[in-house]
């Protein structure tokens, strides 16, 4: 179900661009609402106002590095980026999401019929 929404952003390439970096891809809740400690008064009000207010987001990650970037996946927003993320990554990451047609290349049976 999110892979679907990753094919949207990036193509369907982003799976072998996995698989080529060693890439650990994991989907998350985002927020930018920060939940107070246990012991605050206010505790369960910044956690449901996180739980409200998050987006799901994928965490990508090198396996052999300490890196990470996230994007949500909705915005396609870069809400996190580590120093030790490479660079080159974010780049061709960037390349993806941007090239014509990622976003439209899953048709419906209906719009390959008014194609044909």
């Amino acid at each position: 179900m999110f892979e679907d929404h990753l094919f949207d952003l990036f193509g369907l390439e982003i799976e072998d661009w996995i698989e080529e970096n060693n890439i650990v891809a994991e989907f998350i809740h985002w927020s930018e609402v920060m939940i107070l400690p246990d012991n605050h008064p206010d505790h369960s009000e910044t956690l449901e106002r996180n739980l409200e207010e998050s987006e799901i987001a994928v965490n990508f990650s090198p396996l052999h590095s300490e890196g990470n970037l996230m994007i949500t996946l909705d915005s396609a927003k870069i809400v996190e980026k580590s120093e030790a993320f490479p660079e080159e990554l974010m780049l061709q990451l960037i390349e993806m999401a941007t090239t014509p047609l990622t976003k439209h290349q899953f048709l419906t049976d209906n719009q390959i019929g008014d194609l044909i």
